[in-house]
């Protein structure tokens, strides 16, 4: 455990949080609304009114956000705008909430590319401004022009402060300073984020509808990434398989990969879940109870998982050349089933994990540190391993 008796002197301090949620204050820096939950339904007849004087194929295609109602922070503001008139005039400035707890410390009203770049609807991705709609729509100066995420200021001599990060950009940064070769990050939790930093083509209308989109690197460089809820639907089918079995729920921990169940899973090729996040239907319509034993149930619950995974990942890379390399990290990088997975599925591809629990609070750090990290701090801070 940490002894928290220990003396630190803090010179540099950052933030990483989840984005798609504005903190809105006024000119004195006093918050005006709350931060909205992006969970929250958006109510259709703002969105219904957006996309009657604007073309929603266009707009999904040039901010690179597919529409997802209130995970489109952009959204929000116009929603605000509609719903709550009088308070919204009293706003003079939308932060997101990393560049918000940032100034906190700092005083400074500065957005970073990584929060205006992740499925916000409000950045112009070709021509690396706001896009045309912010400016016919709403006041220029209440979202600050963004500036890289490596930005500090100084509270005092003793403490230099960043302006905030986007965690998924965040959890990238590691990698793209201590890798030297092409990569692929699965970065995996509630959701898996399968991040391509080195795509250089624009989406397509077709990946959008995929769940594909774009962020924005902490200098501005184009991210491509694709989404998938699959911690969610793991933790879910997981109670079904817990419940029919009559096992504790940490059971699945103990079971390792099994390279002949694998096979004959794989041999069988047949469908038992129904991934109701997915979009597939029914829970009531899964065939789990064919299913003898908890072993082969499990291995057949991770091998169907792990084709949404491929799924995901093949569109990651979509048309990208000389990718060698693929990560896990997160929850599902201690997932020895997974794993196994998807290097049998995929065996030209270099498979490694990394260990850190972390890898957000590192990448802000790594943003008011450059130079400091490098290929060798990175394998030993992140506990890389080979698949």
């Amino acid at each position: 455990m940490l002894d928290w008796n220990l003396d630190f002197n803090i010179t540099k301090l950052n933030f990483s949080t989840y984005g798609a949620s504005f903190v809105h204050i006024d000119n004195t820096g006093e918050v005006k609304l709350p931060l909205y939950n992006y969970l929250k339904p958006m109510d259709e007849k703002v969105i219904k009114s957006f996309y009657g004087k604007y073309n929603k194929e266009q707009i999904t295609l040039e901010t690179s956000s597919p529409p997802l109602g209130m995970l489109n922070s952009g959204f929000q503001l116009l929603w605000l705008k509609e719903k709550k008139k009088e308070i919204f005039k009293e706003v003079s400035f939308s932060l997101h909430l990393p560049n918000y707890l940032a100034f906190l410390y700092h005083d400074k009203v500065v957005s970073d590319y990584t929060s205006m770049g992740c499925h916000t609807a409000l950045w112009d991705f070709n021509n690396k401004h706001y896009h045309q709609w912010v400016r016919e729509e709403l006041s220029e100066k209440q979202l600050p022009t963004p500036v890289s995420a490596t930005t500090t200021f100084f509270r005092s001599e003793a403490l230099e402060v960043g302006v905030g990060i986007h965690d998924s950009s965040a959890a990238l940064l590691p990698y793209l300073v201590g890798v030297k070769e092409h990569f692929i990050l699965i970065s995996t939790g509630t959701w898996s984020i399968t991040l391509n930093p080195f795509n250089r083509e624009s989406l397509t209308m077709e990946e959008l509808n995929q769940d594909c989109l774009e962020f924005l690197s902490v200098e501005g460089e184009k991210v491509k990434a694709a989404r998938l809820f699959l911690g969610h639907e793991f933790s879910e089918q997981l109670k079904i398989l817990n419940t029919h079995f009559e096992l504790d729920d940490d059971y699945f921990k103990s079971i390792s990969f099994d390279k002949k169940v694998y096979q004959s899973v794989k041999q069988d090729r047949l469908r038992y879940f129904v991934f109701t996040s997915f979009g597939e239907g029914d829970l009531s319509d899964n065939g789990i109870h064919k299913l003898k034993d908890f072993v082969r149930a499990y291995h057949q619950l991770i091998w169907e998982l792990v084709a949404y995974q491929l799924k995901a990942l093949d569109l990651a890379i979509g048309q990208t050349d000389e990718i060698e390399t693929v990560f896990i990290d997160g929850g599902f990088s201690k997932n020895d089933v997974f794993c196994q997975m998807l290097k049998n599925e995929r065996p030209s591809y270099t498979w490694k994990r990394t260990s850190l629990a972390a890898g957000s609070a590192l990448g802000a750090a790594i943003a008011v540190n450059q130079g400091r990290f490098t290929e060798n701090h990175f394998k030993r801070i992140l506990q890389v391993e080979n698949i």
